[in-house]
């Protein structure tokens, strides 16, 4: 192994190396600084016997390979190479400890931090595992914590050495560390998949449990002996606070078998969250449930035997909710507003009892209830129940009138006539008028749903009865307050500031009226949590926690209250596997819930769970056919899973229900850029101008969002450089950016640095406030890149990718990207612009593709570029 000296000398042209961070079985670690790029780096040297073994070529290939893992919690891998045989690679440097630092200070660790660690180490492997990639060497010094998150190192070299198995064995060197391998590793197999790495998180987890790892010894051969021949001891058995289940989950991954254990490491993630839930909900039950608790004959819960049964079967909660409820089968209902005879001032109550009438029916199995969205859209509508049934796609439709009485005491009577309707011939299939005082309406809603299952042949079991019957509230002026605030926000439909703002005081109303209105805390958390994302606040970050905590304990199996749970740890913690726990165990219970599907795409897709983020959107979108939200937000997630078709196909749907919608049209417009048919995006902007869309609106738009005004023709960049601030909603950094960068387009470049220089004043007037802000120095980049200040924006767009670049997630990591590559194209940096470019060309999430880059005019520069050329003739 040469000294640093040498080291420094052979590098010194590229990496200035200053001072060793570790070393270990396989190589030496320093910290050096990356001279081309600005930027701190792990620089990885392997040890002479390890190199010589391997060889140059293979372990290229390798970490190659490795370099493509690009994911959250995977440490990506920067550049390679070899020095007087001397094999070497670099990798971001991530200024904080491994686990195993952690492990020796604390020895065992609290039970929420392991298992959220855990579930994103199992993240990241099964990322990696889809691309073929097996670590083969999961262990505590292999993983990195940045923060509250862990990011695995090494992917690259453990593969490299597994392939030189038997040369190493020669040399001495292992592969694998005895007391995380696998029981097939530890044999010496070398057909290794998936599960080898599942075994070892397994192992790693039940360290941070336990306190040590499943089996010790003196020596190596003792610990593999173990391995072979020898069951882990229960965790319960030594840590209190890890319960049987959570024990059976890591049991099953530490089996001896492969086939016994969890197939797939997102198997296992789902499993951990599952038990989670468990447990958590058990911490959130009442005191009366703590007390049956403790009875010697305790009865299980039906929560738990669902979470039992989903873990049998190998799924954990996810499991279950697709195998129970992956399809859309059942008979298909819409529940239509019911029409309020009375006085208008009335019109929310009977808004009110629609919905949740159509709340109730939605988690009857055997149902396939039509959000509310598509079917409040024929409220008052003239259509024949056959046409609305026809539009819907559904068999049944439930009308209904609610009128109001007040009896001689004063008394107020509420009389609703539901009518359920066979959509084929528009018979009656059942009608039943109920008539009760206003303080019983809850009965009069668990009644209609009850009787419609009937007619329509659905046997309720018990636990569905019991939802049915549930009340939100004993209070009738907390309800009367809480759909007050439905009124306002819709349901949650509307999330701008000024309809949460007009509901909120009725939400906390309706608390403060009945404090065991768990629904309604639910509500207060959710919007906090949405006004927390627009002003981040301690304030308004302790509100959200308050009311959710309140809404979690009063009533933790309901979905709406999990989903408001979900949305503060995802908004207010960043707890993204949190967020999707949450949102999976509330569709165990409602597994139709649109909004509830929604926020599981989304989330799946922030994870890179693609395939369940695309299952997820086009539920949503089945269950509320004519919403173009729904419509068009699965259209975004099949673009951003490259099915560029099928997403076009769902963007033209939306459009064709909001006719006119600008942002609808731009999903058109990208996904034929996407596809390089330049001529049909320009025929989009055509057909949005006939179908309604405002001309400055769309131009202002298209400039703002992904700046498409290349797509545009020249009246409208004209347009678009008239424009005042106004235009861009009152941003001068953005109006000056766009404009600027419209001149660039028209031929001036003048004029377009001066707009560049306008918005540098405007960002770096912000930043003086905001230094962290990596976004502004991004914006900073562009702004000197349309100045001509080529060295300097290429500093700031590194500076900004560099400040998030842990904190990227799969959705929103290749846009930033292919925004820092846009400017160092712009300043010149084409050879950097291309290694950015080149992963994103196969990222899910990132709307580039080779015919993109052919397109896009600010790639122009690169177009006689052999490297490009290359890129774009895939």
């Amino acid at each position: 192994m040469p000294s640093q000296a040498q080291l420094a000398a052979a590098l010194a042209d590229r990496y200035r190396i200053e001072r060793e961070l570790g070393r270990g079985g396989f190589a030496v670690v320093y910290l050096a600084h990356d001279l081309r790029h600005d930027r701190p780096v792990a620089l990885k040297v392997l040890h002479d016997e390890v190199a010589a073994s391997l060889g140059a070529e293979r372990f290229e290939q390798e970490v190659r390979l490795a370099a493509r893992l690009q994911h959250p919690h995977i440490l990506g891998v920067f550049d390679s190479g070899s020095v007087d045989g001397r094999l070497w690679f670099t990798m971001p440097f991530i200024d904080g400890e491994s686990l195993r630092d952690r492990l020796t200070r604390e020895k065992q660790l609290p039970v929420a931090d392991a298992i959220a660690l855990t579930r994103e180490i199992a993240d990241g492997l099964h990322f990696a595992h889809q691309q073929g990639v097996i670590h083969r060497d999961v262990k505590p010094e292999n993983i990195l914590l940045s923060g509250r998150h862990a990011i695995i190192a090494d992917f690259g070299i453990a593969r490299a050495l597994a392939g030189k198995a038997g040369s190493l064995t020669q040399t001495g060197v292992s592969v694998g560390t005895p007391g995380y391998m696998s029981p097939e590793q530890a044999s010496g197999e070398r057909d290794l998949d998936a599960r080898t790495d599942v075994y070892a998180l397994a192992c790693v987890l039940y360290e941070m449990l336990a306190g040590q790892p499943p089996f010790t010894g003196p020596n190596a051969q003792a610990v593999i002996a173990r391995t072979l021949s020898e069951e882990p001891r229960p965790i319960h058995a030594v840590r209190q606070g890890v319960s049987p289940m959570l024990d059976g989950v890591i049991g099953r991954g530490l089996a001896k078998v492969p086939a016994d254990r969890w197939a797939t490491a997102e198997e296992f993630g789902n499993a951990l969250a599952a038990a989670t839930v468990t447990v958590a909900s058990a911490a959130f039950a009442p005191a009366a449930a703590a007390a049956d608790a403790a009875a010697p004959r305790r009865r299980r819960s039906p929560m738990l035997t669902v979470f039992a049964l989903g873990l049998l079967l190998g799924g954990g909660a996810l499991f279950a909710w697709r195998s129970r409820h992956g399809d859309a089968a059942g008979h298909g209902l819409a529940v239509l507003p019911f029409e309020n005879v009375g006085a208008a001032e009335d019109a929310y109550f009977a808004d009110g009892i629609t919905e949740e009438v159509r709340g109730k029916l939605t988690a009857v199995p055997g149902l396939r209830v039509t959000a509310r969205t598509s079917s409040n859209q024929y409220k008052g509508t003239k259509k024949s129940l056959v046409d609305i049934g026809g539009e819907l796609g559904v068999e049944y439709i439930l009308t209904g009138t609610i009128r109001w009485e007040t009896a001689a005491d004063g008394t107020r009577h509420v009389r609703v006539t539901p009518e359920l309707v066979s959509v084929s011939n528009g018979s009656t299939k059942w009608q039943q008028p109920f008539d009760e005082v206003m303080s019983d309406v809850f009965k009069v809603q668990s009644g209609i749903a009850e009787q419609v299952a009937n007619a329509l042949g659905v046997t309720l079991a018990a636990e569905v009865q019991q939802k049915l019957n549930a009340r939100p509230t004993k209070n009738i002026d907390a309800y009367q307050e809480y759909l007050l605030g439905e009124k306002e926000t819709e349901g949650m439909a509307r999330s701008d500031g000024l309809s949460l703002q007009k509901g909120l005081p009725h939400y906390e109303r309706a608390a403060a009226l009945d404090t065991a209105f768990a629904a309604a805390w639910g509500r207060v958390s959710y919007v906090y949590s949405q006004n927390f994302n627009a002003n981040p606040s301690s304030e308004l970050a302790e509100k959200s926690e308050d009311a959710v905590m309140r809404a979690m304990r009063l009533a933790p199996d309901d979905p709406q209250v999990r989903r408001a749970y979900s949305r503060y740890l995802r908004i207010v913690k960043h707890d993204f596997a949190g967020a999707l726990a949450q949102v999976d165990t509330a569709l165990l219970r409602d597994p139709n819930n649109v909004d509830l599907l929604s926020a599981s795409s989304s989330l799946n897709a922030v994870m890179s769970r693609w395939d369940a983020a695309v299952s997820a959107a086009m539920r949503a979108s089945t269950l509320d056919p004519r919403n173009p939200n729904a419509v068009s937000a699965t259209s975004r997630i099949l673009h951003g899973v490259r099915r560029y078709a099928e997403a076009d196909a769902y963007a033209a749907k939306a459009l064709a229900l909001s006719p006119g919608n600008i942002s609808y049209a731009e999903d058109r417009v990208i996904n034929h850029v996407s596809m390089g048919d330049l001529a049909a995006a320009k025929a989009d902007v055509r057909e949005a101008f006939a179908k309604g869309a405002d001309t400055t609106e769309l131009a202002a738009y298209f400039a703002l969002f992904q700046e498409m005004q290349w797509v545009l023709d020249e009246p409208l960049l004209r347009r678009i450089v008239t424009m005042t601030p106004a235009q861009f909603r009152n941003n001068r950094a953005h109006w000056a950016l766009k404009v600027g960068r419209t001149w660039l387009l028209l031929g001036d470049t003048a004029r377009g640095r001066a707009y560049g220089d306008s918005a540098r004043i405007v960002v770096e007037a912000q930043l003086a406030n905001y230094p962290e802000d990596a976004q502004l120095h991004e914006l900073r980049g562009r702004s000197l890149a349309l100045m001509g200040r080529n060295a300097d924006a290429i500093a700031e767009a590194e500076r900004s990718l560099k400040m998030r670049e842990t904190a990227l997630d799969a959705s929103t990591g290749p846009y930033v990207r292919y925004q820092v590559a846009r400017i160092l194209v712009q300043a010149g940096a084409n050879e950097r612009a291309l290694d950015i470019i080149e992963p994103l060309l196969t990222a899910n999430y990132a709307d580039i593709t080779p015919a993109w880059l052919r397109l896009e005019p600010v790639f122009s520069p690169l177009r006689s570029n052999p490297r490009f050329q290359r890129l774009t003739a895939r």
